[in-house]
């Protein structure tokens, strides 16, 4: 403690403790949440709602995403405005009321999604049954939308599966016919069964209804899904497909994206039946939108579990990546400074010396778009070319500026011509040397070629070696995951950063290179 300055260390605590207020204040009083499990792969899932109030009471149902065998919801969340009060009922439909509503309110409900697909196997020669438990007749009865009863609907399904037909030849005429003899046409408003089948075009519930009323007209039970395809987007559009009744086990079809006895992975079911997924109050300004978001990573799962929070600086980030801002990115600029206290600490405490004060830290940026190991060759391909390039252009007596342009040119073109070979021999991450920051590896480049004059051999290759592994060394420590993890949920974390580098700025100790240099110094004196 001694190699350090009183001040300095003084301040740096004062920073740490101020730092770990802010963290413990948003998590006991603001409920900010901290999630550091194993990543999974799955789904958040937002729902936005804007409503302009009348003055008027006001109340919205919403369907929400069921728990299955196939599907686990977790991490929900509830974050509308005061005006709102909100209960979920125990057959997942959420409702949102108000009293009272006047002018602008927002409803914000986040949750996670983690789902399977799934394949059925249907039964190979089987009769239709002629009789079902009471509990099916539901799901054989006609409806105003799924008018199965119609003398054109039965007609139709008895011309896709004649009398004698086994159940699995009429799943798959009728399903063939939904799904290849009637076209899909985004379409505003209800498409019922008679409908779609005169205009053989519907929507993806217009498709549906006729594939239900087809397989009711045909005594097999079926019944519609609605839910969402999960894929990164922001939607206003829910999905819907069929599920009929096959050896006591409710087997899906998609007549729409052309899935047979079976549900695909980002399928996710919010209800069962010919249901609405919103029903509201009359009369009010109303919009929403789905903001779903591909996960597997605890980066996003820290700042989605905390997306409303007002202390959250990286909830802006939700706005941003409309703008194709990724979240990998802001995590990589806010990784930057950790890196550069990796230098701070190897310079001043270890006391070896890279090219560069921060260049170790770009350096290892570089190498998480090709990889390590891709990036380290790619690393050493770079400082060959461009050293090369550079003793034959001192030999021009050419200015400093023009040099390095003309290095960078090489450099760029080297990585190009890298580039296409990696890609033809199946290396994709090959692609990404484009991203390399050109101008660090010139500059090191210069720096090799220029201290290899002054100094000779040794040092320049001595100094070349250790920028390679303080790049390293800068490069896992910004990858560990536990780190990202706690910086994305707490950026207020860098101030942390800075207490350290305080601390560093004030050693006056020996630095570690310094006590091997003068090992026998100090072996004579003990």
């Amino acid at each position: 403690m001694g190699n350090f300055g009183k001040k300095e260390l003084l301040l740096a605590l004062a920073i740490c403790v101020v730092t770990g207020a802010i963290i413990l204040y948003k998590i006991f009083a603001l409920d900010y949440s901290m999630t550091l499990i194993r990543p999974e792969d799955g789904y958040y899932v937002q729902l936005i709602v804007n409503v302009a109030g009348n003055g008027k009471p006001f109340s919205m149902r919403v369907t929400l995403p069921i728990q299955s065998e196939r599907q686990t919801i977790k991490y929900e969340k509830q974050a509308s405005d005061g005006a709102f009060k909100h209960t979920i009922s125990l057959d997942r439909i959420g409702q949102w009321r108000s009293e009272n509503l006047s002018g602008s309110s927002t409803v914000n409900y986040t949750f996670f999604a983690h789902t399977y697909r799934r394949a059925y196997p249907l039964p190979e020669g089987q009769d239709i049954p002629t009789t079902y438990s009471k509990k099916m007749d539901e799901y054989l009865a006609p409806t105003a939308q799924i008018q199965s009863d119609a003398a054109e609907i039965q007609a139709k399904a008895r011309e896709l599966a004649p009398d004698g037909a086994d159940i699995t030849g009429a799943l798959k005429a009728i399903y063939n016919y939904c799904y290849g003899e009637v076209a899909f046409k985004n379409v505003s408003g209800p498409t019922d069964a008679v409908t779609a089948l005169k205009l053989q075009e519907a929507s993806c519930n217009g498709k549906n209804r006729l594939m239900v009323a087809l397989l009711r007209a045909r005594g097999i039970p079926a019944r519609m899904t609605n839910g969402l395809i999960l894929e990164n987007r922001r939607k206003r559009a829910t999905h819907a497909w069929t599920e009929a009744w096959v050896g006591g086990v409710w087997v899906p079809f998609c007549p729409t994206n052309g899935h047979y006895a079976e549900i695909p992975e980002n399928y996710l079911e919010l209800a069962k039946g010919d249901v609405p997924v919103f029903s509201h109050t009359a009369h009010v300004g109303f919009d929403w939108k789905w903001v779903i978001q591909h996960q597997m990573s605890h980066r996003q799962q820290a700042v989605f579990s905390n997306a409303n929070n007002p202390m959250n600086i990286l909830n802006a980030w939700t706005s941003l990546k409309d703008y194709h801002v990724s979240l990998d990115l802001i995590i990589v600029i806010l990784m930057i400074p950790v890196g550069a206290t990796v230098v701070a600490f190897s310079r001043n405490v270890i006391g070896v010396l890279p090219f560069g004060t921060f260049m170790p830290a770009l350096i290892a940026v570089s190498f998480r778009d090709t990889g390590f190991i891709l990036g380290a060759a790619l690393f050493t391909a770079v400082i060959v070319i461009g050293t090369l390039t550079n003793s034959i252009l001192m030999r021009l007596r050419l200015l400093h500026v023009p040099r390095l342009v003309i290095i960078i040119t090489v450099v760029v073109m080297s990585l190009l011509g890298l580039s296409i070979l990696c890609i033809q021999h199946g290396l994709a991450k090959g692609a990404a040397v484009s991203l390399f920051p050109m101008a660090i590896l010139s500059l090191t480049c210069e720096r090799f070629t220029q201290t290899l004059m002054e100094d000779g051999w040794k040092d320049a290759a001595a100094r070349l070696v250790v920028t390679f592994f303080v790049s390293s060394a800068c490069f896992y420590v910004m990858n560990i995951e536990t780190l990202q993890v706690l910086i994305a949920a707490f950026p207020e974390l860098l101030l942390c950063n800075i207490a350290i580098n305080l601390a560093l700025g004030s050693w006056t100790g020996m630095r570690l290179m310094e006590y091997y240099r003068f090992r026998d110094f100090f072996l004579r004196r003990s």
